[in-house]
């Protein structure tokens, strides 16, 4: 993606009377998100919620940046991770 990308096309907000709860919800609606004609992170943040230590909100900026690096995600060029 270019630098001049703005990843900022919509916001998807969900919530729930947990964080289980809404890990679960935010992994139903980005399944059901549907944008054409451009590149999107929702593949990104699919994987996202799939990692254990996003779900027990064990992490910072350096284990994003960290497990970014080391986890190919399709879609996403490894020069821009």
């Amino acid at each position: 993606m270019p630098p001049f990308y703005d990843s900022l096309i919509a916001k998807l907000i969900v919530w729930a009377d947990g964080r289980p709860a809404a890990i679960e919800r935010a992994r139903r609606a980005l399944g059901e998100v549907v944008i054409q004609g451009i590149s999107t992170t929702t593949q990104l943040l699919a994987e996202l919620l799939r990692e254990p230590w996003f779900a027990a909100a064990e992490f910072d900026t350096a284990t994003l940046e960290a497990w970014l690096v080391q986890k190919p995600i399709e879609g996403l060029p490894a020069a821009d991770r």
